[in-house]
């Protein structure tokens, strides 16, 4: 008997066992396809969401501490500044917990950012500026968690800054933050960078 014939009496014989093997694979097949599909896209949208909350965001100056605010137009005087940015800006970011005043709202891990107009300046972002004074501006998602509007006073408490870290024995434990009070001028949404964030993360972006 030949080798061909041979073989397709196997096939024809043993039919269901082949059948299942092969609907098996191309189970498999569509089930990893599919994976890498969805993954591509998953990470896809994720980098989307990061770019779209860094706004012009290239480059950041991170520090543990406090640095000059000078230092960005020391870096902006640079003569090799402008042959590799377009802009500069100050900017100071705390992990805060803000309460409503007169109500039961509150949320922790908040990031608190100080801006002032250069910030929307640099992201190209019109129809907003400042804040100023004792003003406050809110991301949705904050303005959801405490139930606050425009004309909402909120209280944002901060650590306070310090050159002797809390957890030595000579740290201030009794004076470790900084409660503001301020007003909820407006709700900024995220297409005018209410929800800029530095750091990858998929959630909401609860900021002040």
């Amino acid at each position: 008997m030949k080798t061909g014939q041979l073989v397709f009496k196997n096939l024809t014989y043993y039919w269901r066992t082949n059948a299942a093997a092969v609907i098996g694979v191309a189970t498999a097949v569509g089930v990893l396809a599919g994976a890498l599909l969805v993954g591509d896209s998953v990470r896809g949208s994720l980098r989307e969401l990061v770019l779209q909350r860094l706004g012009r965001t290239d480059q950041v100056v991170l520090s543990s501490g406090f640095f000059r605010e000078q230092l960005a137009e020391d870096l902006r005087s640079h003569p090799d500044f402008p042959a590799d940015f377009d802009g500069i800006c100050p900017v100071l970011f705390v992990p805060g917990f803000v309460s409503v005043q007169t109500g039961p709202g509150s949320a922790g891990q908040v990031l608190v950012y100080g801006v002032d107009d250069r910030f929307w300046q640099f992201h190209g972002i019109g129809m907003v500026s400042g804040p100023e004074g004792r003003e406050a501006l809110i991301s949705p998602a904050l303005a959801d968690e405490l139930d606050a509007q425009e004309g909402t006073t909120i209280l944002v408490r901060v650590q306070r800054p310090t050159d002797i870290p809390l957890e030595t024995l000579h740290g201030r434990k009794d004076d470790v933050g900084r409660t503001v009070r301020t007003t909820v001028r407006t709700v900024v949404p995220r297409e005018r960078l209410g929800e800029f964030s530095l750091q990858a993360k998929q959630g909401e972006i609860r900021a002040v």
